[in-house]
């Protein structure tokens, strides 16, 4: 049997969009029965909130939705990038900041906007970061990252199948 396929969210504080997506994407994985093939995780590339929870309004606004978020905050290391398959930022910062630690061409093939799987989104969109906004922010990163994950897990689907 073929090794998981690793899959890393990022963010910047791994509190609030990454974690989202890692819990919703596992979620989904869970419910169409592929755990087995997947290893899902996040983390941040600033270290200020390693070993929190996500934010509170984050864990709210996915509760609602079904989806729990129990996952700490870790911080994104050098060896990620040898380590996982696909690496997903949240945003164009985040995704530069991940580029600028890969040494070689191979992995920074792995690297790349999450929302390139938004079929609504214009190309090289951001999710963008709720944390300083109110309910409606969490809410519609919420859908964002819903409609998004599940368009990369339909096309990680058809590709392993």
């Amino acid at each position: 049997m073929k090794d998981k396929t690793k899959i890393m969210f990022v963010c910047m504080g791994n509190i609030c969009r990454s974690p989202l997506a890692h819990a919703v994407f596992e979620d989904m994985v869970a419910r169409a029965q592929l755990s087995d093939r997947f290893e899902i995780e996040s983390s941040g590339t600033i270290s200020h909130h390693v070993g929190e929870l996500p934010d509170s309004r984050m864990r709210e606004t996915a509760s609602r939705h079904g989806v729990s978020m129990t996952h700490r905050a870790r911080q994104f290391r050098k060896a990620d990038l040898d380590a996982y398959d696909m690496i997903f930022a949240m945003d164009a910062d985040n995704l530069s900041n991940i580029r600028r630690l890969a040494p070689n061409s191979e992995q920074l093939k792995k690297v790349q906007l999450f929302r390139n799987f938004d079929p609504d989104a214009s190309p090289n969109a951001d999710v963008p970061d709720p944390y300083y906004g109110g309910a409606e922010g969490f809410e519609n990163v919420f859908q964002i990252v819903h409609r998004t994950a599940a368009n990369l897990l339909e096309s990680l689907k058809s590709s392993t199948d």
